[in-house]
């Protein structure tokens, strides 16, 4: 199949949905299959990548972070677009390069997928000068009108599917997960010991980790308070946040507030083949979103062999298995840290969940998803030939 892969973020930035996306083009290339990613440019970067097409951007700056917005009605792209023969159009987004998905499969009169990678209407504070009630409408209904323009919709949890089908959205729903690379993560870098140094954790020391973009989403500002709890009852502990974003000064701010500037660790952002050894020197990973579809980096974790306690919440109910690689809390701090401390003080059950943590990340490999994927792209082609 020729698929056109459509994304509003790709690599060199970095994410759940730009793995996500790298991830699955990788797989299906490596199944056979053509795949022409058409993606936003970014500032000084040179392509790696063959039959990767980038969009002219617009670069900006929000609190120290540079972005980038796509700028549409590219004929370049569009003369590309028409020239590949495509059988599939497969949108990660809905809003600008999306929008340009969609409208490159009606004039085709291909079939066109989206993944419902983020919970869009928690992100209304995006929406500039608007009050909340009305961000969260006009996110809520600009998705779900998009969704029902598309030919089937991939959802990578159940919880994420049961939105979908609340909102109305009458089209064909696939919990299909989002895999990774289990090998990158399970393989033993030898760098714990390297790492733990480098960041000057003792040997005693339980690291809890956490990685994700620093958003007001992702609520780190939660595990930095729950972290406190923590702290209080046991002082040979620290957290390590991986990551970076808008809201790092305000986090940053806080953790020195509740005087755990010494005990917390900003690492910033690392790249992907430092992402493994620094899962790696941790114990626990701790996760506090309540926004995620999936939760991709707690499968990282477990693939590296931490057992996971998190907040029980849509995505990530579908990763973790509650009592055997990890433990789901309440939307509580103290609820969060008395479980974290459970764990922390229980090594036999942090080994053994340890243990079920590696062996359950399986689930979530790369080939399996692929395929899944593929097979519904040649179930829609073939409806479409057929109709």
């Amino acid at each position: 199949m020729r698929i056109g892969m459509f994304t509003s973020a790709y690599p060199p930035s970095q994410g759940g949905l730009e793995a996500s996306v790298f991830n699955l083009s990788k797989g299906l290339k490596d199944a056979g299959h053509e795949v022409f990613v058409f993606a936003p440019n970014y500032p000084n970067w040179e392509e790696k990548e063959e039959n990767v097409f980038r969009y002219d951007t617009i670069p900006f700056f929000y609190r120290g972070i540079q972005y980038v917005i796509p700028t549409l009605f590219q004929p370049k792209i569009e003369e590309k677009v028409n020239s590949l023969g495509l059988d599939v159009i497969h949108s990660n987004h809905p809003f600008l390069v999306g929008s340009d998905a969609l409208k490159y499969s009606q004039k085709l009169d291909i079939p066109i997928v989206m993944t419902y990678h983020s919970k869009y209407e928690d992100q209304f504070y995006y929406i500039p000068l608007l009050p909340e009630f009305i961000s969260r409408r006009i996110a809520k209904k600009v998705v779900h009108d998009y969704c029902r323009k598309c030919d089937a919709i991939i959802a990578p949890s159940s919880a994420i599917k049961k939105i979908i089908i609340e909102n109305q959205v009458k089209k064909p729903v696939y919990v299909i997960p989002s895999g990774i690379n289990v090998d990158r993560f399970n393989e033993d870098t030898g760098k714990r010991e390297f790492v733990r140094n480098k960041y000057n954790i003792k040997e005693n020391e339980i690291l809890l980790v956490t990685a994700c973009r620093l958003a007001k989403e992702k609520n780190v500002d939660f595990l930095v308070r729950a972290f406190k709890f923590i702290h209080d009852t046991k002082k040979n502990v620290k957290l390590m946040i991986i990551g970076d974003g808008a809201v790092k000064e305000e986090i940053e701010q806080e953790a020195k507030d509740l005087g755990l500037e010494d005990s917390v660790i900003f690492t910033g952002f690392l790249a992907t083949e430092d992402m493994a050894s620094h899962y790696q020197a941790g114990d626990i990973f701790v996760f506090a979103s309540l926004t995620e579809t999936q939760g991709l980096v707690a499968v990282e974790a477990m693939a590296a062999g931490l057992p996971v306690v998190a907040i029980k919440a849509s995505g990530i109910e579908d990763m973790v298995k509650n009592g055997n690689d990890g433990i789901l809390t309440d939307n509580d701090e103290q609820n969060f840290a008395d479980n974290a401390i459970k764990l922390i003080e229980d090594g036999d059950l942090r080994k053994k969940m340890s243990e079920n943590a590696k062996l359950n990340s399986e689930e979530f490999s790369i080939k399996p998803w692929v395929n899944k994927v593929a097979n519904l792209y040649k179930d829609l082609i073939e409806k479409r030939k057929n109709s």
